[in-house]
């Protein structure tokens, strides 16, 4: 497992925007049976769905203008992007160019894209942190999110009734407070093919009559090789073994115990995995919270959506915490830092 201390960088500030369109799955097409079985196992009772005119872009860039002009900042202050995300615009370029000219960003600005998925706005952090760090930036801006309603099949209820759209935005600024933030992986790309799209690359392009022909698995769910795929129970054995080794090798590493935590922040993929990772880890009650039974699992932007809300909903704001992210990769990383400094937008509908 490898690991990372940063002693400069903070979150200066997140927003989330997320589709007006709310889905409720009691609503949706398939069996009853399987739907209430579906919001048992997963605590999810509506998904957002982005129109057809809106991308991943479109709701990173509405979190980043409005995170803007709640902290007052001054765009001409950005040296960096980060932009993560595993359903852009195009093949190519990345998002992150699209949020340079879009916001008239410097020509001097870095720009990095991440083609990661679950585990990505841990992953942009630690990309924002080390930008920060180095001295390179002063000011990143940090984009993360999927509209993954765009590349599931809707004929996959393992899909259908958990993926949800959502975009996000933070601010990584240098401190003059010196605070240890630590960052730990735990990676495992023999399994890349649990969580994929098989079509669309170089080793299997687009080709009709071939990457779109449907078939059907043996619970049910319809898709092509053009659809994301998932292997869920392969998922959880990774995650299971991937996120308790990372983060007690993380507060380890902090010379942490779980009571200095105020908030463990896992991704939100369904309340089964929370709720286990919660009680496999022996962690103290009140502080794994859930924001998935409105808003479904919405990948990156999970972890920054669970902390608006609780912010913003329920008036907590934690100081310390960890942030535990797994997916496609398959990857596991965490990190525990400071958000005593942090602003906290409430979520923005569009």
């Amino acid at each position: 497992m490898s690991s990372k201390t940063f002693t400069l960088p903070f979150i200066r500030g997140m927003s989330v925007a997320v589709p007006k369109e709310r889905v409720n799955l009691r609503e949706s097409k398939f069996d009853s049976k399987i739907i209430e079985k579906t919001i048992a196992a997963t605590g999810i009772q509506e998904v957002r769905r982005a129109p057809s005119d809106k991308t991943i872009f479109d709701y990173c860039l509405s979190a980043t203008k409005n995170l803007l002009d709640e902290i007052n900042f001054d765009k001409a202050d950005i040296d960096g992007v980060v932009f993560v995300t595993y359903t852009g615009d195009y093949p190519s370029p990345g998002c992150g160019y699209l949020i340079q000219s879009e916001l008239d960003l410097s020509n001097d600005c870095i720009i990095v894209d991440l083609n990661q998925a679950c585990a990505g706005y841990v992953n942009g952090l630690f990309q924002a942190f080390m930008l920060v760090q180095s001295g390179y930036c002063k000011n990143v801006l940090l984009c993360a999110g999927d509209t993954m309603s765009k590349i599931i099949s809707h004929k996959s209820k393992s899909e259908e009734l958990v993926f949800s759209d959502a975009g996000c935005a933070s601010i990584i600024s240098a401190s003059d407070k010196i605070s240890d933030s630590i960052f730990a992986f735990y990676n495992d790309g023999k399994r890349f093919r649990s969580l994929c799209i098989p079509a669309g690359g170089s080793r299997l392009p687009i080709k009709p009559g071939l990457t779109d022909v449907e078939t059907t698995d043996e619970d049910g769910n319809v898709r092509t090789p053009e659809d994301f795929y998932m292997n869920g129970l392969d998922v959880m054995t990774f995650v299971m073994y991937a996120a308790p080794k990372t983060v007690n090798e993380l507060l380890k590493i902090a010379d942490l115990t779980k009571d200095d935590i105020d908030m463990f922040l896992f991704h939100q993929a369904n309340k089964t995995i929370v709720k286990t990772l919660e009680r496999v880890l022996r962690l103290p009650k009140g502080k794994t919270p859930l924001s998935l039974q409105e808003y479904g699992n919405t990948i990156s932007a999970s972890i920054p959506l669970t902390l608006c809300l609780e912010r913003v909903k329920n008036n907590i704001a934690p100081n310390k915490v960890v942030m535990c992210a797994f997916g496609n990769g398959l990857a596991c990383a965490a990190a525990t830092l400071s958000l005593a400094d942090t602003y906290f937008s409430p979520l923005h509908e569009i």
